[in-house]
């Protein structure tokens, strides 16, 4: 039989204090008793290590429980500022930046149109940004502790970017770039893993455990979410989904927003301006733009059934700029998929995060970052 020992003190005390600030990650504000419920842990032992926990600034006092009976209870949350850092949306047009601190909500944002003529430019706009989105928030610089930066590129293992068409260089040089301009450690990761990231917490993959965001705009991607699980693969490609062949060259010219507006004229429309401007006149009953979003929903119905085969998801949501217009393109999508594709048993849906989804999915990265951060400073080892 094998022995069963007490561990040493400041262990468990850093095991107690581990406990409860996920508990109060999750559920707070809370009070004491709820505390003592969810952890196990005695009335001591929870007053002794909110004392400490308090002491080192990770979580404070967030008000009171006067809906209870008995005496008016305290209730505890983690301290949003005890660690601070930023996410950045790296667009083809446009570069976005939130400050935010444990509770994932945004301290202050930034924006500025996209400076892509080189790496070190785009990399000194983001400081700049970030300057100016810390002096919003009364933070210093120097104290952001973690940032996430979304890409329109694959990211490799090692922060090197390839497939960005819309980055100068393709994105040759912009990692180190960042590395040198900002102030704190920068994990970059591709937009639309962020985005799908975006609809899993909060968007209509939320209490899903698989899903694909398709994402159709300037560009065709794919966020995979398997078993919980965001999907990046062995080099980061996986969903780069533009590259695959198509009925004549590859999906990202036959899918994204250009062909729209192709199609448009096909069908005989006045040249468009834009996609949207196609997807507009669609809504105002244009019989040549309903013709035009016919033809983009055959062709995400057919990659759509492609991912449905290979994946087998509980749901394949639509976004970026072309796939977010759900309101005329979940029908068609639906339909066909069920009538030319039914051995691709897949639901669709349009995505609801928005469109600073990348930004929102890079907050929840931050976060959970930040939140390592503040939980292995707030529980080694305890006295």
């Amino acid at each position: 039989m094998t022995e069963i020992t007490a561990g040493p003190p400041a262990l468990l005390r850093s095991l107690n204090a581990r406990a409860v600030l996920e508990v109060v990650d999750r559920q707070g504000p809370i009070g004491r008793p709820e505390l003592r419920d969810a952890t196990g842990l005695s009335k001591t032992a929870i007053a002794q290590t909110l004392t400490e926990l308090e002491r080192r600034g990770a979580v404070e006092r967030a008000g009171f429980d006067v809906s209870r009976r008995g005496p008016v209870a305290t209730l505890y949350g983690l301290r949003e500022r005890a660690s601070v850092g930023a996410a950045v949306d790296i667009g083809h047009h446009r570069l976005r930046v939130i400050i935010t601190g444990l509770g994932r909500q945004p301290l202050a944002r930034a924006s500025a149109d996209a400076d892509h003529s080189s790496a070190p430019e785009t990399a000194a706009l983001v400081h700049r940004l970030l300057a100016q989105a810390c002096s919003d928030a009364d933070v210093d610089l120097d104290d952001l502790q973690v940032c996430v930066i979304g890409v329109p590129a694959v990211v490799g293992e090692g922060g090197e970017l390839r497939l960005a068409s819309g980055l100068a260089a393709g994105g040759v040089g912009l990692a180190s770039a960042l590395a040198d301009a900002l102030p704190c450690p920068a994990s970059l990761e591709n937009d639309t893993n962020l985005a799908a990231i975006a609809e899993q917490v909060g968007g209509s993959a939320r209490g899903l455990s698989s899903f694909v965001l398709l994402s159709v705009g300037a560009s065709v991607g794919a966020g995979v979410v398997i078993d919980g699980e965001l999907r990046r693969g062995s080099t980061g490609a996986a969903g780069e989904i533009a590259y695959l062949p198509g009925p004549g060259d590859e999906i990202d010219d036959s899918l994204g927003a250009q062909s729209v507006t192709t199609d448009a004229e096909a069908e005989g429309m006045a040249p468009p301006p834009s996609a949207r401007a196609v997807f507009d006149a669609a809504r105002a009953g244009d019989a040549a733009a309903l013709r035009a979003v016919e033809r983009t929903a055959r062709r995400i119905a057919r990659v759509s059934a492609s991912l449905a085969l290979v994946l087998d998801p509980e749901l394949i949501i639509l976004g970026g700029s072309i796939g977010s217009n759900g309101d005329l393109l979940v029908e068609p999508v639906s339909r066909i998929l069920r009538d030319a594709f039914p051995q691709a048993a897949a639901r669709v849906a349009a995505a609801t995060a928005g469109e600073h989804a990348v930004l929102d999915g890079a907050v929840r990265l931050c976060g959970d970052r930040l939140r390592e951060v503040v939980f292995d400073r707030a529980t080694a080892p305890l006295r």
